[in-house]
């Protein structure tokens, strides 16, 4: 490619190297921008799929813990004021489970976790039956009553509660593993596109200083050749050969100049013998085009 370079004008020669070098580090910041875009996107996706959900699984929990509770306190007062108390706790975490549980469904998008929303759903649904006939049975400040709707807590409604506990820690502990997962491929696709950066970075860098040295070699090698023949040709020396250009550009087109001129100071000098006064009249005059008669 260098080659073809020295068959270009400098200006051209130049324009070309400097669109090459911006094309280079042009692209090298698309690609910076593409790695940015990516990781923030993948980035967001994480938090919008595993880190939210994640909060409010632990609050479905504590929410169905509090319906729990406030089933415990329904069957275990004696206070007709308080029974109704625990009746509007008992609904309002109710609804509050259910509005978390809604939240959490649409980030659950893989096969485990729709299976275990599928289990959720059957465990609260056995759950909410079981703790609809305990409280059936204990709203109401008769002992005997209570105290039986107490021990279908402990045979029935707990084993109920358990499995739905172990429902949403199974989706929290699934949903931890599965945005560590995706924390991890994120991080070998930064450290993956980081390198490759880092290497384009390096061979822009590398093709970026060789073409400036192959550049200013093609301009100035020529250049201080022909001034050291310049120096030489000043002094009388017009015998010896111009330095040979390869580049297709304004420096040959000087040398093949001063060659011209030098073949004809030479063929002049060998002129001068027998035309001497002519020629030095016609150079008195300006005219330093005077042609001769001598064959060269």
């Amino acid at each position: 490619m260098f080659k073809k370079l020295n068959k270009m004008k400098i200006g051209a020669r130049l324009k070309k190297s400097f669109r090459q070098i911006i094309i280079v580090f042009g692209v090298l910041s698309a690609l910076v921008v593409l790695v940015m875009l990516y990781t923030i996107n993948n980035y967001g996706t994480i938090l919008d799929n595993y880190a939210y959900p994640q909060g409010d699984i632990a609050m479905a929990m504590n929410e169905s813990a509090e319906v729990r509770a406030a089933s415990r306190g329904i069957v275990g007062y004696d206070s007709d004021a308080l029974i109704e108390s625990m009746k509007e706790q008992h609904d309002q975490a109710i609804d509050s489970f259910e509005a978390y549980l809604e939240k959490i469904r649409p980030t659950m998008i893989t096969k485990q976790g729709i299976a275990c929303m599928d289990a959720i759903d059957k465990a609260w649904a056995a759950y909410k039956e079981v703790d609809a006939k305990v409280i059936e049975v204990g709203a109401t400040t008769d002992t005997e009553q209570s105290l039986k709707a107490q021990q279908m807590m402990t045979d029935e409604a707990a084993p109920k509660y358990q499995a739905l506990d172990d429902a949403l820690q199974k989706l929290m502990d699934l949903n931890i593993s599965l945005g560590n997962a995706e924390r991890a491929q994120l991080r070998f696709v930064m450290i993956v596109a980081l390198t490759i950066i880092i290497a384009v970075i390096v061979a822009a860098t590398i093709y970026s200083n060789n073409l400036s040295i192959a550049i200013s070699k093609s301009i100035d090698n020529p250049l201080n050749e022909l001034k050291d023949r310049f120096i030489t040709f000043a002094e009388g020396d017009i015998d010896s050969p111009l330095p040979s250009v390869e580049s297709e550009d304004e420096i040959k087109e000087l040398v093949q100049g001063v060659s011209a001129m030098s073949d004809r100071i030479r063929v002049i000098i060998k002129d001068s013998g027998r035309y001497h006064y002519r020629l030095l009249n016609e150079m008195s005059d300006g005219n330093f085009a005077v042609d001769t008669d001598c064959e060269e």
